[in-house]
């Protein structure tokens, strides 16, 4: 399931569960981030309360209710205290809801706070974030395990763990445009050890045709053709959007357990709504599943 896909339930999920005697009005979800050196992109829908009485299994499907919840009308723009530049809305069906708002006439720098303005019909919503300094890889591991299951972890240097550093790995198939956050893969800087940190990378889309596959690893397809390329995404964050990923890892790694909480609020620093635009300083890493390798950056 696509990781958008999961954020929107679970932000209707969260307004679902409040306990109230008549349905509550929608309230503005925004997801969005700006990358050092790469463009804004923000996506904003409508949350609603799935009661019974509003949607029901017989008549309505998942696109039902999309299409009752997307914004595709809105006006958002993304100011860097000296420009404000209006985001074009397009279909993009790489994400749920398949509608996003984007601009190729601002592109994010490392240092500077970018605040999102969010407009449509009765609803007004900012955030403002701040682009942390560009995360980097000194090195990639694949090693297999056991089972073609496989050991991939990553490892940095350099790391003051004085220093407030908020960190999240991504990942996605190669030439897919969406990165999806890997579980576990939301970190702090003041664990490392000797200035060094060594994280393990986990599968954000386990195969499901592997029913033993409870610890969301990746595996080696023995009779692939391909070289079954991944990219990985290093990021850098700020601390509300460390609180919200984090929150969002826990939904992830504590689904279908039982006797776990499944929901709870997701933080975030949205005003006027729910959800999170996040600056990042990443970096982006290639490596194969098909074989043993150590990549040095």
């Amino acid at each position: 399931m696509r990781r958008h896909l999961y954020i929107w339930l679970c932000l209707l999920a969260l307004t679902a569960c409040k306990e109230t005697n008549s349905p509550q009005p929608p309230s503005l979800i925004v997801e969005g981030w700006i990358d050092a050196g790469d463009i804004p992109v923000v996506l904003i829908h409508k949350s609603y309360v799935l009661d019974n009485q509003t949607y029901s299994e017989d008549d309505h499907t998942i696109e039902d209710v999309m299409g009752d919840l997307l914004i595709p009308f809105g006006k958002v723009s993304v100011s860097d205290g000296s420009e404000e530049i209006v985001l074009t809305g397009r279909i993009d069906t790489a994400y749920l809801p398949p509608y996003t708002y984007s601009s190729l006439n601002m592109t994010g720098c490392v240092g500077k706070t970018y605040t999102v303005l969010v407009q449509y019909k009765e609803y007004h919503a900012s955030a403002t974030t701040t682009i942390p300094p560009i995360a980097t890889l000194d090195s990639l591991r694949v090693k297999s395990h056991e089972d073609d299951a496989l050991d991939i972890r990553v490892y940095m240097s350099g790391i003051n763990p004085e220093e407030e550093a908020y960190y999240a790995l991504f990942v996605r198939k190669y030439k897919s445009k969406q990165f999806q956050l890997c579980p576990f893969g939301v970190f702090e800087g003041r664990n490392a050890k000797n200035g060094q940190l060594e994280i393990r990378v986990y599968n954000p889309s386990p195969d499901g045709k592997r029913l033993d596959n409870p610890g969301f690893l990746f595996y080696r397809d023995t009779e692939a053709d391909d070289p079954q390329i991944y990219e990985l995404k290093i990021a850098r964050i700020d601390y509300p959007s460390f609180c919200y990923w984090k929150a969002y890892n826990e939904q992830i790694i504590t689904r279908g357990i039982l006797f776990v909480p499944t929901y709870k609020n997701i933080p975030g620093n949205v005003s006027g709504g729910q959800g999170i635009f996040s600056g990042m300083g990443s970096s982006v890493y290639s490596f194969s599943l098909s074989t043993d390798s150590t990549y040095r950056f």
